[in-house]
Order: structure tokens, then C-alpha cells, then sequence
């Protein structure tokens, strides 16, 4: 490991979240049931500044986060020195070619970063080729389905927060990927871009919003009550994003 990658060059790079913040809890309890009991090695692909990263260290023997910017990882590295996790390394890389050996890790994780990479399927399938026989996949993405455009637009007035115009997520997909800085994905869009990568989807859910952002603790209250309240009926397909564990099929990296 250690050689640089190119950043993604047609879609915008994302926004990590931060220590601390709810998102990155909500993104760890959501692996960690599907960690296989033994597992010893775990690799973040897009790790951004480690804020999910670190949490895996308190269950994983060996931990390695990679991401495309450096300023990023240096965060990461700063906290896990402050912190005293020496079972976690990071590395720059943009994921297309991940500098690990065939079948090293059991886990691996990838929050929000599909969206934003040049080729998906080069991506999925430098993480098939780094899993172990049995090792699994926790991946999200965001829904196309949510009521809101988290990355945002390139329209003009600049000055308008277009990711927080409403359903503009919901443009016919040849309009928003014209426009939007990542892409966004339906429920099938995604099992069949991970089918295509060769993998056998185990499980998929719909995560919520964590209202990190949201200054008045009252509004982050009542919005994350009413969205919890959501996740228990049909309407859950308005989730954030979606969350999914999928396994590759051994028979597509022979």
C-alpha cells in the first residue's frame, strides 16, 4: 500500500461526517451485526477523516481506512495518535486500485463513496478481490427516493442551497446526473449495479437521516422521532440512504 491515487475527475468528492456526530454511530451499529464471529481485518474504503474508521478499532484486530484526500487522512492519523489506536493504518488511495494482497480482509466497509467514484465496477471489484472467502460487504448510497438532494447542484443561482430544495433527487436520472455532484440510487439501481459487480445481496434496509446539521435540539428531536416513526411502515422507502450487506460469488473472481 501507500502508492497515491487520482481523485474522482467528473463527480464532485464528499463531505466526511465528523467525530462525534450521530451518522457515523448509525453507520457502525448498522455493520456490526454482520461482522462473522473470528473476523480479524477490516478495510474502509473512503474513509475521509475516520470518523467511522475509529470506531471499528474497538472490535476489529486490524483496521485500514483509505480515502483520495490526504488532508483527510491526515485527520485521521492526528486521532488515532491522540487516541493510542495502533491497530488502525490509512492510506491514499481512490479505491480503483486498492494496494492489498488477494483475499486480506473479512470486512469491508463503504459509506456514501460509491456515488461518487468514476467506475463503480472497477471499485466493487477491487473490494470482491480483497475480501476472504466468506468476508462480506457493508455498503450505503444515498436514496434517490429521500425528500432531499444531499450533494447539491451545479445551477445557477450558486447562492441557492439547492441541497435543500425538495425533490429535486426525484428529476428523471438522465436531468439529475446532468446536474447533481454524485450520483443517487433507486433500490434497484443499486442490487443491480452490485449484481453486475458479482455480488449476492444478504440484506437491505433503509437508513434514516441523523439530523447532525440540525441546530435546534428540539427540531433534531422531533425530526429523528418522526423518522424513526417512519422506518416502522411502508414509508421507510424515503429513508436517506440505502444500507446493504452483500457478499461476492467466489465464482466471479475465479
Amino acid at each position: 500500500m501507500g502508492r497515491e491515487g487520482k481523485r474522482p475527475s467528473n463527480l464532485e468528492i464528499g463531505v466526511p461526517t465528523e467525530y462525534g456526530f450521530a451518522l457515523a454511530q448509525q453507520r457502525f451499529d448498522g455493520a456490526t451485526p454482520h461482522i462473522r464471529p473470528g473476523a480479524q481485518s477490516l478495510l474502509d474504503v473512503g474513509c475521509g477523516n475516520g470518523a467511522n474508521t475509529a470506531l471499528f478499532t474497538q472490535i476489529m484486530p486490524h483496521v485500514v481506512g483509505i480515502d483520495v484526500e490526504p488532508e483527510r487522512l491526515a485527520t485521521a492519523r492526528q486521532y488515532a495518535r491522540e487516541q493510542g489506536l495502533d491497530n488502525v493504518e490509512y492510506e491514499m488511495t481512490d479505491g480503483r486500485v486498492i494496494l492489498c494482497a488477494d483475499d486480506s480482509f473479512d470486512h469491508v466497509t463503504c459509506f456514501d463513496v460509491l456515488e461518487h467514484v468514476d467506475d463503480e465496477q472497477q471499485v466493487l471489484g477491487e473490494i470482491a478481490r480483497v475480501l476472504r472467502p466468506g468476508g462480506r460487504l457493508t455498503i450505503s448510497v444515498p436514496n434517490k427516493w429521500y425528500l432531499m438532494e444531499i450533494h447539491g447542484f451545479r445551477l445557477k443561482p450558486e447562492r441557492i442551497p439547492w441541497n435543500r430544495v425538495p425533490l429535486l433527487s426525484w428529476l428523471p436520472t438522465p436531468l439529475h446526473e446532468r446536474y447533481a455532484h454524485a450520483r443517487i440510487y433507486t433500490k434497484r439501481r443499486i442490487l443491480a449495479t452490485l449484481d453486475q459487480a458479482g455480488f449476492d445481496v444478504l440484506a437491505h434496509d433503509y437508513a434514516m437521516p441523523p439530523f447532525d446539521l440540525v441546530g435546534k435540539s428540539w427540531a433534531r428531536r422531533l425530526l429523528t422521532a418522526t423518522f424513526t416513526a417512519l422506518a416502522r411502515t411502508p414509508l421507510r422507502v424515503i429513508g436517506l440512504r440505502h444500507f446493504i450487506l452483500a457478499e461476492p460469488r467466489r465464482s466471479s473472481l475465479s
